[in-house]
Formats: C-alpha cells, sequence, structure tokens
C-alpha cells in the first residue's frame, strides 16, 4: 500500500508537470530564451575580458554583441507572430548596456586585478610615433557605438546615451553655435549676468528646455549638458579635420548639408566646440568646451556661444 501510494504520487507529479509543460505560453517562453541569451552573453564578454587581460591584446566584443543583438529580435518576433508577445518592453541594446558595465567588472575581478579594473578608454590612435607611443599600444577599451535609429546613439562602454547631430537647421543641428552657458543678455562679450556664474544660459533655457519639453526627444526628458569627461570620450585622436575626412563611428556617416537624423550623424562643426558642463575652478567665469574639429580641449567665457550636444544616463 505504502508502495502503491508512492507509485500513485510520482504519476501526479508527472502529470501536474506536463501539464504545466503545456501550459506555458510563447510569452513565458520568450522570457525564458531572453534570460538564456542574456546569460551567454555576459559569459561570452567575461571569456573575452579575461583573455585580453592574460594576454595584453584588446578585448574585441563584436562577435558577442552581433549575437546577442540578432537572437533577441529573434526571440520577440517568435512571441509576436503568434499573437502573444513578450511581456517586457526591454530592447536588446538596453539590456546590452546593462551587462557590459556588469560583466566587465566580473571578469576584470576573476583575472586578479579588481572590481575597478575596466580599462580607460581608448583614444582612438592608431599611427605609432616609435616604440611604446600611444598608437603603438593602443591601450584602453576601444570605442563602440550603437545608433539606436531614433536619433539617438548609446555608448557601449559607457551606457550613456547622445543626441545625435545632423544638418537639418533645427535643435540638433550641427553648426548651430547660438547657446550660451550662463545667462548673458548681450553674448558681444563673455560675462554671466546672473552674479554666480551658475548654469542659466541658453544651453538649459533654449537647448535642453526644447529637448525634454513634453514627451521629450527619443521618449526621453532627462537630458542634460555632459561633463568634460564624458564629452571627450567621443573623442578619436586618430582623425583630424584639417588632414581628410573625419570618421568617428556612428558619430559621423552621411553628414551633408540638409541632412536630417534619420539618414545622417554629424560629429562636429567647423570653427567652435562643444559645450561642457564643467567649470574651469581657476577662473569660474569660463567653463570647458571640446572642438571635435581638432580634438582640441580648452577654456571659454560663460558668456561666449558655442554648440551643445545633449546626454542622458550615467551613474
Amino acid at each position: 500500500m505504502i508502495l502503491r501510494g508512492w507509485t500513485d504520487a510520482v504519476l501526479s507529479l508527472a502529470l501536474l508537470h506536463a501539464t504545466m509543460a503545456t501550459a506555458i505560453s510563447p510569452a513565458d517562453k520568450c522570457e525564458a530564451a531572453k534570460n538564456k541569451i542574456a546569460g551567454k552573453y555576459s559569459f561570452c564578454r567575461q571569456k573575452t575580458l579575461a583573455a585580453a587581460i592574460r594576454t595584453g591584446a584588446r578585448p574585441e566584443y563584436s562577435q558577442c554583441d552581433t549575437k546577442l543583438l540578432e537572437k533577441w529580435v529573434k526571440a520577440e518576433q517568435r512571441a509576436s507572430d503568434t499573437g502573444t508577445p513578450c511581456r517586457d518592453m526591454i530592447g536588446g541594446p538596453e539590456v546590452q548596456n546593462y551587462l557590459i558595465s556588469n560583466s566587465e567588472t566580473l571578469a576584470s575581478a576573476l583575472a586578479g586585478i579588481g572590481a575597478l579594473g575596466c580599462p580607460l578608454p581608448a583614444t582612438g590612435q592608431t599611427t605609432a610615433y616609435g616604440i611604446g607611443s600611444d598608437g603603438d599600444l593602443q591601450k584602453g577599451a576601444s570605442q563602440s557605438f550603437t545608433d539606436n535609429g531614433d536619433g539617438t546613439i548609446t555608448d557601449n562602454r559607457t551606457g550613456l546615451m547622445w543626441e545625435k547631430k545632423d544638418r537639418s537647421g533645427g535643435i540638433h543641428d550641427a553648426e548651430t553655435k547660438f547657446y550660451t552657458w550662463c545667462e548673458n543678455v548681450s553674448p558681444m562679450d563673455d560675462n554671466c549676468d546672473n552674479g554666480t556664474n551658475a548654469m542659466d544660459g541658453t544651453i538649459v533655457t533654449t537647448f535642453l528646455a526644447t529637448l525634454n519639453a513634453g514627451s521629450g526627444f527619443a521618449g526621453h526628458t532627462d537630458w542634460r549638458i555632459p561633463n568634460l569627461n564624458e564629452l571627450e570620450s567621443l573623442r578619436n585622436l586618430e582623425v583630424n579635420g584639417f588632414m581628410g575626412p573625419v570618421t568617428y563611428s556612428a558619430f559621423d556617416t552621411g553628414c551633408v548639408s540638409g541632412c536630417t537624423l534619420t539618414t545622417c550623424s554629424c560629429m562636429h562643426g567647423f570653427g567652435g566646440g562643444y559645450w561642457s558642463s564643467s567649470t574651469y575652478q581657476t577662473s569660474p567665469s569660463g567653463a570647458w568646451a571640446v572642438e571635435f574639429f581638432d580634438g582640441d580641449t580648452f577654456v571659454w567665457g560663460k558668456g561666449n556661444l558655442q554648440a551643445a550636444r545633449a546626454v542622458r544616463g550615467g551613474s
């Protein structure tokens, strides 16, 4: 009787599991598939970075990145085809950005260089000027950007989302240099009218106010002016606007007069820099700016007119 009771219990449990298995919805299958994809992606990056740390080579994640995005789209499409889409609204690039920061920290720790051992960004310089020069060693994490198709570009290393620039004449035009850092009713000089050197100029009242109005630009209302380190992370010191064509990955493609965010991406304007949110502490009436035409970093009076590129995210 005991054996019979145990057998009946096992059969009942098996039938329950079979019933549950047949009851799994396409949405459930999609979530399970996404968890598996995310796990494999994280493992792929950990292996890649650990190997690079051992050999001293630069990590190359393109194979990991491609597989994640392709499989993510397929998982969502399979569920959508059944009429029961995935429960979540998280896109592949969003998951990618999250996993990048976490998997690299874990891989660095496992490789014995500590949780703070993630490499600094590479400068992009590849021309060597002797043994041990930047172009010879090419140290640091290489730049990696994803065009999100909505007028924004995500930095896959930092997770920051950047506003694209175009040549359409609107708020996103790369040639627009009409923004003051501080309030200045007469931008013929570089003085702040607020008496505090506070950031209350048209980069806030016009530029950011426009991007963050209503439902926001690209669906976000938390756009801000980047600090100097963030802005400099976009530079590529191998290129020079005075020497030839400028190539900044996804940031500089098809940039011609009249192009829009859907057809191009512009890295720089000619003559003038982009404001950062960082103040020059030696003289607080000035702020740091970056000129992407030649990669120059300089201090400019806050009352002057410069261009602006917005960013969001960051810790």
